[in-house]
């Protein structure tokens, strides 16, 4: 597997980004609040406040609120006069612990074994520049992994495979600290389903849905709604510019959605409205991954959902379904 740590893709990102003919990147700022025009219902700008304090107002055509699960526009919504998204929540109370490995320059493995009911534990180790091993372990429902060496090592030894603590153990430790991040829910605003919203503003990526990150979900459900952003400045009318985006944007977050939050709802302490159907698919979903170990192709109709090419009803085509439901194991 190809991979890389989130610093060199966020470098990289950039970097191309800032070689683009009329982008100005500005470091150090944090957004304030957006400027507003009652008279036309229309966001004209944001304004930010730089390193030294000071507060600097920007007029744009059109903002794009990025600012992830902190986004203020739901508040903001209430405060002038338009009616806030619903919410919707899955609690997961998950939380991971990620440390560095040295890796030989040649071992390109990706480790990876998840949750699995009872089993509240996992862990993954990625190939990542620098001949290093990304190490993660990750508990849900109040399981935490610990952030000593001694801990994350026995934590990993308790999964169901043998790999992570090998190379825990067979390998010189590059991190000096275990960085450790809590994430308690998956979390969606429904956009989509607004009458009405302010012109020239429009909410993108983690601020629309965050997803339990083992899933590794976010940044792909981010670039394809940028994508459905462009057809909606190629193709809507200015002032109906946001609703047809969020109505675009939902075919990138439903699939996200349901693999990730009914994934995490067989677990009996996963606090959440379980959508109809959640167990079936789940049971249908379980035996094709068992089969997978044998048959190459459920293992690429697999693959081709979870990196979001393909979207979840693929694994229900009749060629796949008859694969599947085959008697046998």
């Amino acid at each position: 597997m190809y991979s890389a740590s989130r610093p060199l893709i966020e470098l990289n990102v950039r970097r191309f980004v800032s070689e683009i003919e009329g982008i100005d990147i500005r470091s150090h700022c944090q957004f304030v609040d957006y400027v507003f025009d009652e008279g036309s219902s229309s966001v004209t700008g944001v304004i930010i406040r730089g390193e030294n304090g000071e507060a600097t107002e920007l007029t744009a055509d059109l903002v794009v609120d990025a600012t992830g699960r902190a986004s203020r526009t739901p508040k903001w919504l209430d405060e002038h006069g338009f009616q806030s998204p619903t919410v919707e929540e899955v609690h997961v109370d998950v939380a991971y612990s990620t440390t560095l490995v040295r890796r030989p320059w040649d071992d390109r493995r990706a480790i990876i074994t998840t949750p699995d009911p009872p089993r509240t534990r996992g862990g993954s180790a990625f190939p990542v520049e620098g001949d290093r091993w990304l190490v993660n372990i990750h508990g849900m429902l109040g399981d935490h992994p610990p952030t000593d060496r001694d801990g994350f090592e026995e934590f990993a030894s308790s999964l169901p495979i043998p790999h992570l603590t090998e190379i825990l153990t067979e390998h010189e430790w590059i991190s000096e600290e275990i960085e450790y991040y809590p994430f308690p829910s998956h979390r969606r605003h429904y956009y989509e389903e607004l009458d009405e919203f302010p012109d020239r503003l429009v909410v993108l990526g983690d601020a629309i849905a965050s997803y339990n990150p083992i899933f590794g979900q976010g940044m792909s459900v981010a670039a394809l709604e940028a994508l459905q952003l462009h057809h909606s400045l190629a193709n809507a009318p200015h002032e109906t510019l946001a609703l047809d985006f969020f109505a675009r944007a939902e075919t990138a977050v439903d699939p996200a959605w349901m693999v990730a939050t009914g994934s995490d709802l067989r677990f009996d302490g996963t606090e959440g409205e379980k959508p109809r159907g959640t167990d079936l698919s789940n049971w249908y979903l379980s035996r094709l991954l068992r089969k997978a170990h044998t048959d190459s192709s459920l293992v690429e109709a697999f693959i081709g959902v979870v990196t979001m090419e393909k979207p979840p009803s693929s694994l229900f085509r009749p060629s796949i379904a008859w694969r599947v439901l085959t008697p046998g194991d």
